[in-house]
């Protein structure tokens, strides 16, 4: 069976949690990717670009909660709980290392993170040339950029890190909810 992830990121609340990073993959089998997109596609409400935990409502946070335990996806989160002045780009990369060491292990093949800047997703695939060469990660891993409003699974990931930061400012509500589906690593400082 062929393994995807689907990738996203969040910075933790400053002042609750300060100098912490989050990426989370969700994981899904490849032939599966076509229903859950029309599954995440439909939650998308009028007007709206994407969905996104931080601009959602504690009442449709839980709904769209509930929408992800009901697929067959699993989650990873690596939390970087960075030094203070450590940058946000260090700490993206501590994350993604340990990420990309896991999702390897996973023997997922077709990795696709949320496009930012140009530059900042050169630095991601100059990273990912890195572990290769260093034999961290597979060989045949790729990894692809894509825009968050035109990937729909890319929400998923969002959802799950808004889960996450919620827990680690105090409210496991979400967390607690899609617990056994969400595997947490920290990679302090």
């Amino acid at each position: 069976m062929s393994w995807c992830a689907f990738v996203d990121e969040s910075e933790s609340n400053r002042k609750l949690d300060p100098d912490v990073y989050i990426l989370v993959a969700s994981i899904m089998a490849s032939d599966i990717r076509e229903s859950v997109r029309e599954v995440m596609a439909c939650l998308r409400l009028p007007g709206e670009h994407k969905v996104h935990w931080y601009h959602e409502s504690d009442k449709r946070r839980r709904i769209l909660i509930e929408t992800v335990i009901s697929l067959e996806v699993l989650h990873l989160a690596v939390v970087r709980t960075g030094a203070v002045g450590e940058t946000s780009e260090r700490r993206r990369r501590k994350c993604m290392e340990r990420l990309f060491f896991e999702l390897s292990a996973m023997g997922a093949h077709k990795i696709i993170f949320e496009a930012r800047e140009a530059r900042q997703s050169r630095n991601d695939l100059n990273l990912v040339k890195a572990l290769r060469s260093r034999r961290e990660i597979h060989a045949d891993i790729r990894v692809d950029h894509l825009s968050g409003p035109r990937e729909p699974l890319l929400w998923i990931p969002d959802l799950v890190a808004g889960a996450v930061v919620a827990a680690r400012c105090g409210d496991r509500s979400y967390l607690d909810q899609i617990a056994p589906l969400v595997t947490v690593c920290v990679v302090e400082a």
